[in-house]
């Protein structure tokens, strides 16, 4: 077990606090015990901090003082993920390919690849060094895996699709299905042949049950480092640029492209055949209906700049208020109008008061 000197050598951090004095794991700040390290990345934590039962606390250079042992660092939430990777438990299997599994014809494999119960692995397959595909996964003819990607139980990778090297595809997800495209005859829709593929780069995650469509032709590509995550959908034609965050709820239509680094927060839409540009975010439940240039900030349906939808929203809740008003105003117009007729029965035409 480490103790805190050595965390803070991990962290390149300040300890504050004895050296020896062992850590066993890692806890919420609300539920560590005295062999456990937790954090308080932001002032409001730092309150709970004094309470906690933390055997050590993760704070920034500034935090004030706690009467516990502290690492102080310039990037806690950094530090965090350090810490957590260290404790992290290794892979509790080695390398192996499981009995039940299926291995088409053809299908290369790589040094130390893992194939889990009831994997399909398709004809001509190439699944790169050190790859695991977990239990029950299904992967398509010709479809290839790059070194040290992992493939979680259940999902579902089509015929024909690139992944990159160290990509993490969680439990239920569905790539290279077909695309929603149908031409209406008559009364009746016809469907749309979907020839193209799914392209993944390196170092993408993919949270639980993300779908992503397949090209009409082309390819539907999510870039370098781009993290999406649960219950997300990507249609035919896409194009994610790199170290994007795709959060849950998200749909993103046919041939909508996105620039590097754009952030589409919870429950939000891009609509087909726009384009969204760098380091832009939308926020949540925001609809993208057209194109939006880079270093944006946009919100509302349709997503207008976040400054503008503020102020809309702020109008939208004085609404009721506002109708008092014009009701107020529309008695005292006719009040006026009484008067003025009143007045013009009492003045005979073309006489003197």
């Amino acid at each position: 077990m480490p103790g805190l000197g050595e965390i803070a050598r991990w962290v390149d951090g300040e300890l504050i606090g004895p050296a020896n004095k062992e850590i066993k794991g890692v806890a919420p700040i609300d539920e560590a015990g005295p062999d456990q390290i937790t954090f308080a990345a932001e002032p409001r934590y730092f309150e709970m901090a004094r309470r906690t039962g933390a055997g050590a606390v993760i704070v920034p250079k500034d935090a004030p003082e706690i009467d516990v042992p502290v690492i102080r660092v310039s990037n806690p939430r950094l530090a965090w993920v350090e810490v957590l990777e260290r404790f992290q438990p290794p892979a509790d299997t080695e390398p192996s390919i499981h009995d039940t599994a299926v291995l088409g014809e053809g299908v290369s494999l790589g040094r130390n690849v893992t194939i889990g119960p009831h994997a399909v692995i398709g004809e001509r397959a190439v699944i790169g060094d050190q790859a695991r595909i977990g239990a029950g996964a299904y992967i398509g003819k010709e479809t290839k895996i790059g070194r040290g990607t992992v493939i979680e139980p259940n999902v579902t990778v089509y015929d024909r699709v690139v992944i990159g090297k160290n990509v993490i595809i969680h439990a239920g997800c569905v790539i290279g299905g077909d695309g929603f495209g149908y031409v209406p005859v008559g009364k009746k829709q016809r469907k749309v042949p979907h020839l193209g593929t799914v392209i993944i780069e390196d170092d993408v995650e993919l949270g639980a049950l993300v779908a992503i469509d397949r090209g009409v032709s082309g390819a539907t590509i999510i870039k370098r480092g781009t993290k999406v995550d649960n219950l997300v959908q990507i249609a035919h034609n896409v194009r994610i640029g790199e170290d994007c965050l795709i959060v849950s709820q998200v749909g993103i239509a046919g041939s909508a492209k996105l620039g590097d680094r754009v952030t589409l927060a919870g429950q939000s839409g891009v609509v087909g055949h726009v384009e969204v540009g760098d380091d832009t975010v939308v926020a949540g439940r925001g609809v993208v209906a057209k194109d939006i240039p880079a270093r944006s900030f946009v919100s509302g349906f349709p997503a207008r700049p976040h400054k503008e939808s503020m102020r809309i929203m702020a109008a939208t809740h004085r609404v009721p208020e506002m109708i008092d008003d014009v009701k107020a105003l529309k008695r005292k117009l006719q009040q006026l109008e009484e008067k003025i007729r009143r007045l013009e029965e009492e003045i005979p035409a073309g006489g003197d008061a």
